[in-house]
C-alpha cells in the first residue's frame, strides 16, 4: 500500500461490500482504500454507506473511506444526504458539514440530549471559530456521557479559545481515563502557567494519564525553550515544579546530495496522469516536486488544461501552485469554484501569487463576506484580497473586519494587513479576548513595528498566557 497502486480499487471494494468479510479484514480493506484515495471508488463506496438494507459495519466502513479520503458530497448533494438518510448517514453528514450547512449542525450541537450530538461536537472541529461555537464545544467538556467530553477535549485543540482552559482542566481528572487523556493531550496547546501546573502534577505516576500529561508538558515546554529572558520570567513560578528540561536528542539526518528537480514534458504528464491505475504515491510526489517554472512554455497549455480538471481532487488541488506559476488564471478562478473544499482553498490561496487583477480582489471579498470561510481558509481569502487591492484602499474595511467580524482568523489578519495603520484599532487592547489573544497580540506586533504609543497596558500584564507575555516584553524592549 505504500505505493497507492490503484489497480487494487475494486477488488477491495468487493471485499468491503462481502457480509462475510470478519471485522479485522474488513478493517484492513477500509484501511488499504483510505491509501489509495480513488476517485473511482466514491461511486460505489456512496452506494453502499446509504444502502439502509446493507449491514451497519459494512456501511460504516464505506462511508469511513469517504470521510477520511475528503470525497465526501459537499453542498447541495451533502444537503440530499441529509434529507434522505438514516442517522448512520445523517452522522456522516454532522462530521462532514461546512459552514454553508451550519443550519444542519446549529440545532444538534445545541441540543445535547440528540442523539446525534457528537457527531455535531465532531463537524464542529474545524472553521467554526465564532464565539457561539466555541461555547457549545466547551458546553460539551460537562456532557453525562464521557465519550462527548472526549469528543469535545478533541474538537478544542484547534481553535485553542481561551474559554476552554478552566473546564479543560476538570475534565484532565475525569473519572473516564479517554475523556481526562483527551483533554490533558489538547492542554499542550494552552499555554498558560495554570495548565504547566496541572499537568505536572497528573504526570506523576505510571498510568495513562499521567504518561500523557508529561508528553503534553514536554510539548507545551518545547515550543518556548530558549534564552529569551521572558521566558525565563514568565516560567519563573512554576519551575520549582518543572526542573530543568531535559536537552532534546537530535534527530539531524545526514545531509543528502541535492537533486536537482525534474522537468517534465506534456507528453511525460499526459503518460503518467491519464492512467488512473497503477501506484498513485509517487505520481502524488513527483507533482509536488517538477520544476514547473522551467517547464517550455510550449508544453504548459496541454498540462494545464489536464491537471486542473483531472478527475482526483488531490491533483487538481496540487496543480494550483503551479498554475500560479505560469500565471494560468482563468484555470485557477475555475477552480475557486470546484467541488473539492481542499482544491477551492488551494485556488484561492494560490491566487495571490498572479499579478494583480480587481476581479480577484472582488472575488474574494466576495467569498470572505458571504461568511462560507473562516478559519485558516478565511484568513487566505482576506491576504489574497489585499494582494489585488492598492495599498490603502482596503484599509476603511479592514478597520471594520477587525472591530465587528466574530471570526477571530479574519480580525487577527485584517489588522496584519492594515501594518502601521492600527491606531483606530487600540481601544481592543483594553477589552476581553474574543477567543483567543491574537488579536491583542497582532496588535503589540503591529505597534512595536510602527513605534507607536499604547495606552496602560497593565491590565494585560496580568494575563496568564505566553504568548501575550512574549507580544508585551517584545513592544515594551522596542517601544
Amino acid at each position: 500500500m505504500e505505493q497507492a497502486d490503484r489497480s487494487a480499487t475494486f477488488d477491495l471494494i468487493r471485499g468491503l461490500a462481502d457480509p462475510d468479510s470478519g471485522g479485522p479484514e474488513r478493517d484492513g480493506m477500509s484501511y488499504a482504500l483510505q491509501r489509495l484515495g480513488d476517485p473511482r471508488a466514491v461511486e460505489p463506496l456512496t452506494r453502499i454507506g446509504r444502502d439502509p438494507s446493507g449491514a451497519i459495519e459494512v456501511r460504516c466502513a464505506a462511508l469511513t473511506v469517504l470521510e477520511s479520503t475528503g470525497m465526501c458530497p459537499e453542498g447541495s448533494e451533502l444537503r440530499a444526504w441529509w434529507n434522505d438518510g438514516d442517522d448512520l448517514v445523517r452522522a456522516c453528514v454532522l462530521r462532514q458539514a461546512q459552514r454553508t450547512e451550519a443550519d444542519l449542525l446549529e440545532p444538534v450541537a445545541r441540543d445535547p440530549r440528540h442523539r446525534l450530538h457528537k457527531h455535531a461536537m465532531i463537524g464542529l472541529e474545524f472553521s467554526f471559530e465564532e464565539p457561539r461555537w466555541q461555547g457549545y464545544k466547551i458546553q460539551g467538556l460537562d456532557h453525562p456521557d464521557p465519550r462527548v467530553r472526549k469528543t469535545a477535549a478533541d474538537v478544542l485543540c484547534w481553535d485553542e479559545p481561551v474559554a476552554a482552559e478552566p473546564a479543560l482542566h476538570r475534565v484532565a481528572v475525569d473519572s473516564d481515563s479517554d475523556a481526562a487523556c483527551a483533554a490533558i493531550d489538547t492542554l499542550r496547546y494552552y499555554h498558560s502557567r495554570a495548565t504547566l501546573r496541572l499537568l505536572h502534577e497528573i504526570g506523576r505516576g505510571d498510568s495513562e494519564r499521567a504518561v500523557t500529561a508529561r508528553a503534553s508538558e514536554a510539548g507545551l515546554l518545547s515550543e518556548f525553550q530558549g534564552e529569551h529572558s521572558t521566558i525565563r520570567e514568565w516560567i519563573a513560578p512554576v519551575a520549582d515544579l518543572l526542573g530543568s528540561p531535559e536537552p532534546a536528542t537530535s534527530t539531524a539526518r545526514p545531509r543528502l546530495r541535492h537533486q536537482p528537480p525534474p522537468v517534465p514534458s506534456a507528453a511525460e504528464i499526459l503518460e503518467t496522469y491519464s492512467d488512473p491505475d497503477g501506484p498513485w504515491a509517487p505520481k502524488l510526489t513527483m507533482l509536488r516536486r517538477y520544476a514547473w517554472p522551467r517547464v517550455p512554455a510550449a508544453d504548459r497549455p496541454a498540462i494545464a488544461t489536464l491537471l486542473s480538471a483531472h478527475p482526483d481532487p488531490e491533483v487538481r488541488e496540487a496543480s494550483c501552485g503551479m498554475l500560479a506559476t505560469w500565471h494560468e488564471v482563468d484555470a485557477l478562478l475555475a477552480l475557486t469554484d470546484d467541488p473539492n473544499c481542499a482544491v477551492r482553498k488551494s485556488a484561492v490561496y494560490s491566487l495571490r501569487f498572479v499579478p494583480m487583477s480587481p476581479e480577484i480582489a472582488t472575488l474574494t471579498w466576495n467569498l470572505l463576506t458571504s461568511g462560507e470561510v473562516a478559519s485558516t481558509r478565511g484568513y487566505e481569502a482576506l491576504a489574497t484580497c489585499a494582494a489585488h487591492t492598492p495599498p490603502g484602499d482596503l484599509d476603511d474595511r479592514l478597520i471594520d473586519l477587525a472591530r465587528t467580524d466574530l471570526r477571530e482568523s479574519i480580525r487577527a489578519e485584517a489588522i496584519s494587513q492594515l501594518g502601521d495603520r492600527v491606531e483606530p484599532l487600540l481601544h481592543l487592547l483594553a477589552e476581553p479576548p474574543l477567543v483567543t489573544w491574537s488579536v491583542h497580540v497582532r496588535l503589540l506586533d503591529a505597534c512595536r513595528s510602527a513605534g507607536m504609543h499604547v495606552p496602560d497596558l497593565t491590565p494585560l500584564r496580568e494575563v496568564d498566557n505566553l504568548h501575550l507575555a512574549l507580544a508585551l516584553a517584545d513592544f515594551e524592549a522596542r517601544a
